[in-house]
């Protein structure tokens, strides 16, 4: 952050807006600050801290059966149930990848909206938030809502153009609903390469509500959603296999050096498959 010559604390979302229209000189929105730290770009030369709008509290509202994340809640908040989270599978779940994310000193300053903006490739609380069918609420002109598939397909032109997450909503699940986590790793502790979480109700080896985050096999973690259309409403003994395969096969991962695009694809599906049988069984 060397190139930093201006720091503005805002104190409202059109203040920040109105800063980060400006051409000159270029401006990032800071709130944990984990992410600009050692690797803010060169030409980023004016910084926006967001910390006075607010946007840390989690609330439930009730009446429409949501979960409301602020922007700047952080993933230790998350860890720790802080606000309004109510302790069911739908906690556990975001708890446990809050977790996976970073260690203790990370997660007490990386925010969620942080956590969606820099998505990388197999970030466990994004595929979370994905399985989970969260939507943010976007600041340009206007606000509006939007899913958070929809935002992480168009991340870089969508930021472009000046914008702002202010909220993280998720419906609410039911006590039917269940969650699993799986992953691989370099080790038990080390970030993951690929990851799965699924989120399911089942009654009587029937699937209902499923959804299918995955990490590691595309630049930011995308739903399964061939795969959650092919089980839905479907005998799990019967379909499982016949939809796994073709939905797994689609897949086009990336091919690095923590792992081949062959490795990444087989992973995916092994992981898929135990998330699901998981889920399921509990």
């Amino acid at each position: 952050m060397l190139n930093i010559k201006e720091y503005h604390r805002v104190e409202t979302i059109e203040e920040a807006l109105a800063l980060l229209r400006r051409k000159h000189p270029a401006a990032a929105i800071v709130s944990g600050g984990t992410a600009l730290v050692g690797s803010a770009p060169e030409q980023i030369e004016a910084v926006i801290d967001i910390a006075a709008l607010g946007l840390n509290q989690i609330t439930l509202d009730r009446e429409r059966n949501v979960l409301i994340l602020g922007a700047a809640v952080t993933h230790q908040m998350l860890v720790e149930g802080a606000g309004d989270l109510p302790n069911t599978p739908l906690f556990d779940i975001l708890r446990t990848t809050a977790h996976a994310m970073s260690g203790l000193n990370i997660r007490n300053r990386a925010t969620l909206a942080g956590a969606i903006v820099t998505a990388d490739s197999a970030s466990p609380l994004v595929t979370a938030l994905l399985a989970c069918d969260a939507e943010i609420t976007l600041h340009t002109d206007q606000a509006r809502s939007l899913p958070l598939s929809g935002f992480l397909a168009y991340r870089e032109r969508i930021l472009s153009e000046d914008a702002l997450i202010s909220e993280i909503r998720l419906p609410v699940a039911s006590p039917d609903l269940r969650f699993a986590y799986e992953r691989v790793a370099r080790t038990p502790r080390d970030y993951p390469i690929v990851c799965v979480v699924v989120r399911c109700a089942v009654k009587d080896g029937i699937l209902g509500s499923v959804k299918i985050g995955v990490g590691g096999v595309a630049a930011t973690p995308i739903r399964l959603t061939a795969l959650e259309f092919g089980l839905e409403k479907k005998l799990l003994a019967d379909f499982l296999e016949r939809e796994l395969g073709p939905a797994i096969a689609a897949l086009n991962p990336p091919d690095d050096w923590l792992g081949s695009a062959a490795y990444r694809r087989e992973m995916a599906g092994v992981l898929t498959r135990r998330a699901i049988l998981r889920a399921t069984s509990q």
